[in-house]
């Protein structure tokens, strides 16, 4: 009926439709659009402009390669993984965006000329103390950057910082402030010492087997172990390779192909004699001229002259002799005056930063190509180096191949290259404490032999790169999971904690007994050591403990006696005076720097937080917000 209803009367049906109907689509579908337009999977907005994962991911990878050149052996690729990590980084994306909001709205502009005239600057692009377009460029292809995009970034961060160091400069330090810091890192006290060693008592300590287990038992947080497994693993490297030989013929070859390599450059000897500056450069000039008159006359002389007069120890032993050298080694004046001269010439006196010289020029080795046989064992190592790189980037898709197809077992590749099987055991998620064992089994590995795929299914990991040229392959042999060391596998680091412990008790006991005696007058009670004048600028090697300790005591209640517990005994301190010195302007202005230096940041949080309410920021996704770590922190408690 409601289609026969339709047919009959479809052209006014139509226009209810188009009235009715339509304008609520165009409604909804606008909205769904801009719905759609708006809900863009932004973690975070600043200025209503959306941050998206993907720019929060770049970012983070930008602070792994920092830390990464940063830290290190000591770098950890699940560094910015924690809740804590990503709340930061967020706020600091935040941070940079409302700065440039900021810019904008405050009119800070700098020129693209200020921009250009800062990165001929800056040290990275210079060689010969001149900026280097050359290393400018290879600065560019590295990042992927256009110039035009690069002085762009370096005008957005110049204006950055036009306005943050307004802020950073503007803490203001009172000068009592400096001068108390001055007078507490520079009184002075003189203090005798008096030592007694935990190590002295040890023998006079009796741990029972019931204590310890009563100690294990007690503290079981501290014998928790993490995950950790024992591991097998292959080390692939050129050196592997390096046994090969080259016959006559090879050597000859890479020796005609090579010339440029065994080319040896004009090389010259000679000797000097050296006046130095210390009594003037006008003192020195004149002797050195009157040494130059005599040897005019006298040349046979010169070694004698050298041995009595010149200021270089090292050659003067030698008759002024410095033996062969070539270009690029001495001072320019020197050097320049040297390959100028011909065999046998005594040299005018020449100035350098050092004073004046008179040179002999005594042999001179023209530019040569060493003979085949003078470099042949240089040829065997360099042609053993090629060939073993050679085999090594041949061999390397093959033991990668074959440590993932026989993923079951390592010994296909321990067979086909002779390699020794390694072991490392207690390895954690951490890595081992072992450095040169680290360089091998690096984060990438660890990973690798934590993932399920390793851990669980006992397969091998991936040929993973490790450094140039080395690759390793590694296996879990055992898996135990984490767990609280039995009371047998620490007894013995039980007993010698407790040892330890009862030994610095008895110290500390034998230490409070003479510090009572020398208070009540007993000033023979010990044999103190030599007096020395500390300060917490200079403790001399003493403990801050013990420098606190002196320094706390009130200058008139001086001479005193005070005593410390330190981790190896007690020590006794006679703190017999105190000295203040005067306050030294330029030290009170530097500690000045120093303290606004450390409150500037904490202004720059508050500028930061102002910047961020301004510029209207806000966190769109909750794994990102600070509460996300208060949930991790109660999801780990329950676990």
């Amino acid at each position: 009926m409601l289609l026969e209803l339709f047919r009959s009367h479809k052209r006014w049906l139509m226009f209810i439709a188009m009235i009715l109907v339509i304008p609520s689509f165009v409604v909804t579908g606008i909205y769904s659009y801009n719905r759609m337009i708006s809900d863009d999977g932004a973690i975070a907005k600043v200025d209503d402009v959306s941050i998206l994962p993907q720019q929060f991911d770049e970012a983070k990878r930008q602070q792994l390669e920092t830390l990464r050149a940063r830290l290190g052996d000591a770098f950890r690729s699940n560094m910015l993984e924690s809740p804590e990590a990503r709340v930061a980084l967020l706020e600091r994306i935040m941070n940079d965006r409302a700065l440039a909001g900021e810019t904008v709205s405050e009119h800070v502009e700098v020129s693209e000329a200020t921009a250009i005239e800062l990165i001929k600057t800056l040290p990275g692009f210079q060689k010969d103390g001149k900026f280097s377009p050359e290393l400018y460029q290879n600065f560019l292809s590295s990042r992927g950057y256009s110039d035009e995009y690069f002085v762009y970034i370096m005008r957005s961060d110049i204006a950055r910082e036009l306005l943050t160091s307004g802020i950073t400069r503007s803490v203001i330090v009172p000068k009592t402030l400096a001068v108390g810091l001055y007078e507490m890192l520079n009184e002075k006290r003189d203090v005798a010492v008096f030592s007694i060693a935990s190590a002295d008592f040890v023998k006079d300590v009796s741990i029972t087997d019931e204590a310890a287990k009563k100690y294990w038992s007690d503290n079981q947080k501290l014998f928790e172990r993490p995950d950790e497994i024992d591991a097998e693993y292959v080390v692939l490297t050129p050196a592997l390779f390096a046994d090969v030989k080259p016959s006559e013929e090879d050597i000859r070859t890479f020796y005609e192909q090579n010339p440029n390599r065994f080319r040896s450059g004009e090389e010259r000897r000679a000797s000097h004699i050296l006046i130095d500056l210390s009594e003037g450069i006008d003192k020195a000039k004149a002797k050195a001229e009157e040494l130059y008159k005599h040897l005019q006359s006298k040349p046979e002389d010169f070694a004698k002259l050298a041995k009595e007069n010149s200021a270089d120890p090292g050659s003067a032993r030698e008759g002024g002799d410095l033996g062969y050298f070539g270009r690029g080694v001495m001072t320019p004046a020197f050097e320049e005056a040297v390959f100028k001269g011909k065999k046998g010439e005594i040299t005018n006196p020449i100035q350098t930063e050092f004073g004046f010289h008179i040179v002999k020029i005594t042999d001179v080795k023209d530019e040569h190509v060493k003979p085949l046989e003078e470099v042949r064992d240089e040829i065997v190592r360099l042609y053993q180096e090629q060939e073993s790189q050679k085999r090594f980037a041949e061999e390397a898709e093959n033991f990668s191949n074959k440590v993932y197809e026989q993923s079951d077992t390592l010994a296909p590749v321990v067979e086909k290259y002779g390699i020794k099987i390694e072991e490392a055991k207690g390895l954690t998620a951490d890595g081992s404490a072992d450095p040169a064992l680290k360089k091998l089994i690096n984060q990438h590995v660890l990973e690798s032999l934590f993932a399920d795929e390793c851990l669980r299914e006992k397969r091998n990991t991936q040929a993973i790169e490790v450094a140039p040229n080395t690759l390793v392959a590694a296996r879990v042999k055992a898996f135990r999971p984490k767990h609280i060391r039995s009371f047998e596998e620490a007894r013995s680091d039980i007993m010698a904690a407790l040892t330890q412990n009862a030994a610095l008790d008895k110290a500390a006991d034998k230490g409070s007994e003479l510090l009572k005696s020398l208070r009540s007058g007993k000033s023979d009670a010990v044999k103190f050591g030599e007096t020395m004048s500390l300060s917490r600028g200079n403790p001399q090697g003493q403990s801050f403990d013990l420098i606190n300790a002196a320094m706390r005591v009130p200058a008139n209640e001086l001479p005193t006696y005070v005593g410390v517990r330190t981790p190896t005994g007690y020590q006794i301190a006679h703190v017999i005076k105190s000295e203040k010195p005067a306050p030294n302007e330029n030290s009170v202005a530097a500690n000045a720097r120093e303290l606004s230096s450390m409150y500037g940041p904490s202004d720059m949080t508050i500028y930061y937080d102002a910047l961020r309410v301004k510029h209207e920021a806000v966190i769109l996704h909750d794994d990102y917000k600070p509460s996300a770590i208060e949930a991790q922190k109660a999801e780990d408690v329950q676990k």
